[in-house]
């Protein structure tokens, strides 16, 4: 909002959301508001036939939706949603959708293995597509570089995918925001290039300073993709490629020994899908579309067949609390899981629904006969837990997804609090991945849909922080931060976490970040016992079932010690 020539005062309450500002003014005044699109969803669809050399030429439209060909494209809102792929008996490109110009051309050949792998490279670089027998990189000042040998490698396509989303957030500093980060402070004085001076260079100038600088002088500071994709090598998967381009997820194709182990989560197209693992469906992204992230001061629960420790633990291990506008910012249903009850929760506007019902090859083992999940109609609830082994389970969850669900968990091990801490750190923020990984729970596990998104946030938007503290002494604490994507922070938002032991600077989502100095006992006892992010103690979730003491961090510190002296290694987490 622009205003002319008038006093006024602005009050601000909220990041996002309704009445998120009011702009009060003495006497009448002349103003002029503007507004832009998020680019959140897809801008038309892309009808491509059962053919790789179609779906060659379809790719360079993916990235019509980015709106700025800067390094300020690795602003997530500044990167569109791609359009949609569909299958079809033609290829038809609507005239509304156009390809950049960025002096970037991908050669590959005309394999679904190659085209998957570079899909989303091409998207980030605005990259013609052309065919070649071998894939390289090429740019309009003559400039070659190998992807691979004989097919697109997916290390090289999601290095140098890394490479340039990375130093493009650096360089985005003399642009439109030039705040402090704390990768900025540690990497620039390393690079070959000083990130400000190619701001205002052509995407092809800006690659080959990128292509010069060592990566020993970032790699750290790169941050975790939500997903790393393994896809089939066939036409069936190409649907999913917008939704994976537009997080920039690395795509592997066949098995998962190509997929990074950066990511967040793996997430397979089709079954077997490993422990840990989701399956991959278009239906799960569209429905986080018509489902978007909301930020929430109350949510609807539904937990069914759990005693009442499920309620205890989730408040427990609820944390931000002063965010939000009341005490407990969930509505919690609990019920005997009767066929009825089962049926009118997952059918029903639910946040979050918990099914305690064990799961059987017939259906769902309810207290008054079996449920077929076929018999359900269009599921209504957000996010879904099962009670059952990875394969009924994930084969229930996956059809739940199809008909309406973001996401869910299957897993035979679920106890009431389990349930409760998993719906405890949903409410907070977290990714149900996450949510379900620092519950406590023994596992296996079975996801399915898009579970590395934030159905739910709060303050905001601000991401969940996790506090990661691994002992080098008996008496000394090394703390490294974690920031999760939320609903408006996805990959290059930046986000800053205030303490008394962290540094004052913003940082990208998704990295992980050592703090100076180390820690007492007493210091990170104190900080254990806060409420304000999970932390993880030596590789324990701390779940505020009691208060830690400074001598069970020391405890902690020397079965930690004596692991790695037996083990012989100094892993980080």
């Amino acid at each position: 909002m622009k205003v002319f020539d008038a006093a006024f005062e602005a009050m601000t309450e909220h990041h996002h959301g309704p009445d998120a500002a009011t702009v009060a003014f003495d006497e009448p005044a002349r103003v002029a508001v503007g507004a832009r699109s998020r680019h959140e969803r897809p801008a038309g669809a892309i009808t491509v036939p059962d053919d790789p050399s179609a779906l060659l030429e379809a790719l360079p439209y993916l990235a019509s939706a980015v709106k700025e060909w800067s390094p300020e494209r690795s602003w997530p809102t500044l990167r569109g949603h791609p359009p949609r792929i569909e299958r079809g008996d033609e290829l038809s490109v609507p005239a509304s959708l156009s390809r950049p110009e960025t002096g970037v051309t991908l050669a590959v050949p005309a394999t679904y293995e190659s085209l998957y792998a570079v899909a989303p490279l091409a998207y980030y670089l605005g990259a013609d597509v052309v065919e070649a027998r071998e894939p390289e990189l090429r740019l309009d000042n003559g400039y070659h570089r190998s992807l691979g040998d004989g097919a697109v490698s997916t290390d090289e396509a999601t290095a140098l995918l890394e490479r340039c989303f990375f130093l493009d957030s650096l360089v985005r500093t003399a642009g439109y925001y030039d705040i402090p980060r704390q990768e900025y402070e540690a990497v620039a004085g390393a690079l070959s290039f000083y990130p400000p001076s190619v701001y205002e260079q052509s995407v092809v100038e800006q690659l080959m300073e990128y292509l010069e600088a060592p990566r020993s002088a970032f790699d750290e500071y790169v941050p975790r993709a939500r997903y790393a994709a393994v896809l089939r090598d066939e036409p069936t998967d190409a649907p999913l490629l917008p939704f994976l381009a537009r997080d920039l997820v690395p795509v592997a194709v066949g098995d998962d020994r190509g997929a990074t182990s950066r990511a967040l989560v793996t997430g397979h197209s089709a079954p077997p899908i490993p422990d840990g693992d989701t399956r991959l469906s278009v239906a799960g992204f569209e429905h986080a579309l018509s489902k978007p992230t909301r930020d929430v001061t109350a949510e609807r629960i539904a937990l069914l067949g759990v005693d009442d420790a499920a309620r205890e633990s989730l408040s427990t291990v609820l944390i931000g609390e002063e965010h939000r506008d009341v005490d407990e910012p969930f509505e919690l249903d609990a019920a005997a899981p009767t066929t009825a009850a089962v049926r009118d929760a997952l059918e029903s506007e639910y946040g979050f629904v918990h099914v305690g019902a064990p799961l059987t090859d017939a259906g769902f083992a309810c207290r008054d006969g079996v449920l077929d999940p076929a018999s359900l109609h269009a599921i209504s609830a957000r996010v879904v837990s099962v009670v059952g082994d990875t394969d009924v389970g994930g084969a229930v969850l996956d059809a739940l997804i199809e008909r309406g669900a973001r996401a869910g968990v299957a897993s035979p091990s679920f106890d009431a609090r389990a349930v409760g801490r998993t719906v405890g750190r949903f409410l907070s923020g977290a990714p149900i991945e996450r949510a379900v990984g620092w519950s406590g729970a023994d596992g296996p596990f079975r996801f399915a849909g898009d579970v590395s998104a934030c159905p739910v946030v709060l303050g905001g938007g601000v991401p969940i922080p996790q506090y990661v503290i691994r002992s080098s002494g008996f008496d000394r604490h090394r703390l490294w931060t974690r920031a999760w994507w939320s609903g408006f922070n996805v990959a290059g938002g930046v986000t800053a976490l205030y303490g008394e032991h962290v540094a004052d600077l913003y940082r990208l989502v998704g990295t992980e970040v050592e703090q100076p100095p180390s820690l007492s006992s007493e210091e990170v006892a104190a900080l254990c016992n806060e409420r304000d992010a999970v932390y993880v103690l030596n590789g324990d979730v701390y779940q505020h079932g009691h208060g830690v003491t400074p001598d069970e961090v020391r405890q902690s510190a020397a079965r930690a010690l004596a692991d790695r002296s037996s083990e012989g290694t100094d892993t980080q987490f």
